[in-house]
Protein backbone atom coordinates (compact mmCIF):
# COMPACT_ATOMS: atom_id res chain seq x y z
CA UNK A 1 0.00 0.00 0.00
CA UNK A 2 2.82 2.83 0.77
CA UNK A 3 4.48 1.27 -2.86
CA UNK A 4 1.14 2.67 -4.59
CA UNK A 5 0.62 5.63 -2.56
CA UNK A 6 4.35 6.96 -2.79
CA UNK A 7 4.29 5.82 -6.98
CA UNK A 8 0.90 8.09 -6.90
CA UNK A 9 2.12 10.67 -4.96
CA UNK A 10 5.48 10.90 -7.56
CA UNK A 11 4.07 10.77 -10.54
CA UNK A 12 0.89 13.12 -10.19
CA UNK A 13 3.11 16.25 -9.86
CA UNK A 14 5.70 14.79 -12.46
CA UNK A 15 3.43 13.41 -15.35
CA UNK A 16 6.14 13.33 -17.79
CA UNK A 17 8.13 10.71 -15.66
CA UNK A 18 5.24 8.03 -16.62
CA UNK A 19 5.92 5.83 -19.50
CA UNK A 20 3.31 6.47 -22.58
CA UNK A 21 2.24 3.26 -23.62
CA UNK A 22 0.97 2.41 -27.36
CA UNK A 23 -2.66 0.25 -27.31
CA UNK A 24 -3.87 -1.77 -30.09
CA UNK A 25 -7.56 -2.10 -31.11
CA UNK A 26 -7.77 -5.41 -33.58
CA UNK A 27 -9.42 -4.98 -36.92
CA UNK A 28 -11.06 -7.71 -39.20
CA UNK A 29 -9.46 -8.61 -42.68
CA UNK A 30 -12.22 -6.73 -44.31
CA UNK A 31 -11.30 -3.93 -42.27
CA UNK A 32 -7.83 -3.85 -43.30
CA UNK A 33 -9.16 -3.64 -46.67
CA UNK A 34 -11.66 -0.94 -46.57
CA UNK A 35 -8.97 1.35 -44.63
CA UNK A 36 -6.77 0.64 -47.55
CA UNK A 37 -6.45 2.44 -50.78
CA UNK A 38 -3.62 0.16 -52.36
CA UNK A 39 -3.42 -3.61 -51.90
CA UNK A 40 -0.22 -4.94 -53.36
CA UNK A 41 1.66 -8.27 -53.79
CA UNK A 42 5.37 -7.53 -53.21
CA UNK A 43 8.63 -9.34 -52.80
CA UNK A 44 11.52 -7.26 -50.54
CA UNK A 45 13.96 -5.13 -52.07
CA UNK A 46 18.06 -5.47 -51.54
CA UNK A 47 18.76 -3.61 -49.24
CA UNK A 48 15.28 -4.60 -47.71
CA UNK A 49 15.16 -1.43 -45.99
CA UNK A 50 17.29 2.25 -45.41
CA UNK A 51 17.08 4.37 -41.91
CA UNK A 52 15.40 7.49 -42.12
CA UNK A 53 16.61 10.21 -39.46
CA UNK A 54 14.32 13.25 -39.24
CA UNK A 55 15.82 16.06 -37.40
CA UNK A 56 13.36 17.87 -35.15
CA UNK A 57 13.59 21.58 -35.76
CA UNK A 58 11.51 24.85 -35.07
CA UNK A 59 10.05 24.62 -38.36
CA UNK A 60 9.40 20.70 -38.08
CA UNK A 61 7.50 21.28 -34.76
CA UNK A 62 5.58 24.27 -36.29
CA UNK A 63 4.18 21.79 -39.24
CA UNK A 64 3.16 19.42 -36.98
CA UNK A 65 1.01 22.06 -34.59
CA UNK A 66 3.39 22.07 -31.70
CA UNK A 67 3.22 25.50 -30.28
CA UNK A 68 5.18 24.55 -27.47
CA UNK A 69 8.64 25.56 -27.02
CA UNK A 70 11.01 22.45 -26.35
CA UNK A 71 12.05 22.33 -22.86
CA UNK A 72 14.79 20.01 -23.95
CA UNK A 73 17.00 19.09 -26.81
CA UNK A 74 14.93 16.53 -29.35
CA UNK A 75 16.74 13.81 -30.31
CA UNK A 76 16.26 13.01 -34.06
CA UNK A 77 13.38 10.51 -34.91
CA UNK A 78 14.45 7.62 -36.29
CA UNK A 79 12.22 4.73 -38.59
CA UNK A 80 12.80 1.79 -41.20
CA UNK A 81 11.60 2.80 -44.28
CA UNK A 82 10.85 -0.81 -46.21
CA UNK A 83 11.57 -1.03 -50.07
CA UNK A 84 9.13 -3.39 -52.12
CA UNK A 85 9.85 -4.83 -55.88
CA UNK A 86 5.60 -4.66 -56.78
CA UNK A 87 4.95 -7.98 -58.58
CA UNK A 88 0.90 -7.34 -58.86
CA UNK A 89 -1.60 -4.41 -57.44
CA UNK A 90 -4.95 -4.88 -56.47
CA UNK A 91 -6.38 -2.25 -54.89
CA UNK A 92 -5.23 1.32 -56.03
CA UNK A 93 -3.31 2.37 -59.13
CA UNK A 94 0.41 1.89 -58.12
CA UNK A 95 2.92 2.29 -61.40
CA UNK A 96 6.25 2.18 -59.84
CA UNK A 97 8.02 -0.84 -60.14
CA UNK A 98 9.65 -0.13 -56.47
CA UNK A 99 7.78 1.51 -53.64
CA UNK A 100 9.07 2.49 -50.18
CA UNK A 101 6.80 2.17 -47.38
CA UNK A 102 6.83 4.05 -44.15
CA UNK A 103 5.54 2.36 -40.72
CA UNK A 104 1.80 2.54 -39.95
CA UNK A 105 0.81 5.74 -37.75
CA UNK A 106 4.07 7.43 -38.74
CA UNK A 107 3.22 11.39 -38.64
CA UNK A 108 1.26 11.05 -35.16
CA UNK A 109 4.25 8.63 -33.66
CA UNK A 110 6.91 11.53 -35.28
CA UNK A 111 4.41 14.55 -32.92
CA UNK A 112 4.67 11.89 -30.39
CA UNK A 113 8.27 11.65 -30.30
CA UNK A 114 8.42 15.92 -30.52
CA UNK A 115 5.93 16.32 -27.07
CA UNK A 116 7.30 13.46 -25.41
CA UNK A 117 11.55 14.77 -25.77
CA UNK A 118 10.23 18.73 -26.47
CA UNK A 119 8.33 19.26 -23.16
CA UNK A 120 7.42 16.06 -21.48
CA UNK A 121 3.92 15.71 -22.53
CA UNK A 122 3.40 11.26 -22.44
CA UNK A 123 0.26 10.18 -24.25
CA UNK A 124 -1.16 6.73 -25.05
CA UNK A 125 -2.33 6.23 -28.53
CA UNK A 126 -4.74 3.36 -29.64
CA UNK A 127 -3.53 2.40 -33.17
CA UNK A 128 -5.22 -0.02 -34.91
CA UNK A 129 -3.68 -3.25 -35.56
CA UNK A 130 -4.41 -6.39 -37.86
CA UNK A 131 -3.54 -9.97 -36.69
CA UNK A 132 -2.00 -11.46 -39.69
CA UNK A 133 -1.46 -15.51 -40.79
CA UNK A 134 2.17 -14.27 -41.10
CA UNK A 135 4.71 -12.82 -38.70
CA UNK A 136 5.19 -9.13 -38.77
CA UNK A 137 8.92 -9.52 -40.70
CA UNK A 138 8.95 -7.33 -43.61
CA UNK A 139 12.96 -7.83 -44.24
CA UNK A 140 11.69 -11.72 -45.10
CA UNK A 141 13.63 -11.84 -48.10
CA UNK A 142 12.48 -14.40 -50.93
CA UNK A 143 9.07 -14.34 -49.84
CA UNK A 144 6.36 -12.91 -51.76
CA UNK A 145 3.40 -11.40 -48.93
CA UNK A 146 0.82 -8.95 -49.86
CA UNK A 147 0.55 -5.45 -48.05
CA UNK A 148 -2.17 -2.65 -47.19
CA UNK A 149 -1.08 0.80 -47.83
CA UNK A 150 -2.47 4.14 -48.23
CA UNK A 151 -0.74 7.10 -50.16
CA UNK A 152 1.27 9.30 -48.43
CA UNK A 153 2.56 13.48 -50.15
CA UNK A 154 5.59 11.48 -51.59
CA UNK A 155 5.43 9.89 -55.31
CA UNK A 156 6.70 5.76 -54.86
CA UNK A 157 6.12 6.22 -51.19
CA UNK A 158 3.73 4.63 -49.01
CA UNK A 159 2.46 4.39 -45.57
CA UNK A 160 1.26 0.82 -43.82
CA UNK A 161 -2.42 1.42 -43.67
CA UNK A 162 -2.51 -0.07 -39.89
CA UNK A 163 0.07 -2.18 -37.72
CA UNK A 164 -0.06 -5.99 -39.24
CA UNK A 165 -0.65 -4.88 -42.00
CA UNK A 166 0.85 -7.74 -44.21
CA UNK A 167 -0.46 -10.95 -44.94
CA UNK A 168 0.37 -13.95 -47.13
CA UNK A 169 0.55 -14.26 -50.83
CA UNK A 170 -1.73 -17.69 -50.18
CA UNK A 171 -4.44 -15.03 -49.04
CA UNK A 172 -4.48 -13.93 -52.39
CA UNK A 173 -7.99 -14.87 -53.53
CA UNK A 174 -9.81 -14.33 -50.02
CA UNK A 175 -8.26 -11.01 -50.37
CA UNK A 176 -9.73 -10.41 -54.02
CA UNK A 177 -13.32 -11.40 -53.18
CA UNK A 178 -13.46 -8.96 -50.03
CA UNK A 179 -12.53 -6.74 -52.70
CA UNK A 180 -15.09 -7.50 -55.05
CA UNK A 181 -17.27 -7.48 -52.18
CA UNK A 182 -16.73 -4.41 -50.60
CA UNK A 183 -16.69 -2.13 -54.70
CA UNK A 184 -20.14 -3.41 -54.76
CA UNK A 185 -20.93 -2.23 -51.59
CA UNK A 186 -19.83 0.59 -51.98
CA UNK A 187 -21.25 1.07 -56.12
CA UNK A 188 -17.94 1.03 -57.87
Amino acid sequence: MKRILFKILIYLPFPFLCMSQIHYENITLEELIRSSSHIVLVRPSDPAYTIRKVKIDSKLLKELGIQSKPKNKIPDFERRIYQYQVLEVYKGNINEKEIKTLPADYESSLELHALYYGIGLSKSPIYMHYQSSISEDPEQTNQNFILFLNSTDKPGEYESSVSGGIESADKKEEILAIIRKTSNTNGF
